[in-house]
């Protein structure tokens, strides 16, 4: 697995979010309650981009959020059910994967990259980032994974 390493500007994503176990069919679910509502959320510093932000790992769950990136100012009135998700800035290890092969992708990443990379896990959110492209017949997205560097 490529790696690139990115330093990313802390940044705002307001979306639905739940604690579920990694792998969990309730984030497909999410997904499938989040889609319908993103032209509730106001203007985007990343048009047509979306997250799926992790954080909170412990006793095999998650805390896990669909959402869209927002410009800070614009969350004063987030729309109900929906919550706010700062991300601070931090260095990541980014993976290109696809939605099929994300599961695979991870394990990978936490296998075999890690491990070899002479990286260390960072404390913040891991996220998925969806582009503008991002559709069932192009399911091309990165992983985003915090790490410390040296």
């Amino acid at each position: 697995m490529n790696a690139k390493i990115i330093t990313k500007p802390a940044f705002v994503v307001v979306g639905i979010r739940l604690r579920a176990a990694a792998k969990s069919p309730e984030i497909a679910q999410l997904w499938d309650r989040f889609v319908p509502r993103m032209a509730e959320l106001s203007t985007s510093p990343e048009p047509y981009v979306s997250y799926g932000l992790m954080d909170n790992f412990d006793a095999g769950a998650m805390d896990y959020m669909a959402g869209n990136p927002v410009i800070d100012a614009d969350t004063a009135a987030i729309p109900e059910g929906m919550a706010r998700w700062d991300v601070p800035s931090n260095t990541y290890a980014v993976f290109d994967s696809t939605l099929p092969s994300i599961g695979a992708d991870f394990d990978k990443i936490f296998g075999e990259w890690l491990p070899q990379s002479g990286y260390q896990l960072a404390k913040g959110a891991y996220f998925e980032r969806y582009p503008e492209t991002f559709s069932p017949a192009t399911p091309g997205l990165e992983i985003w994974l915090p790490i410390v560097v040296n």
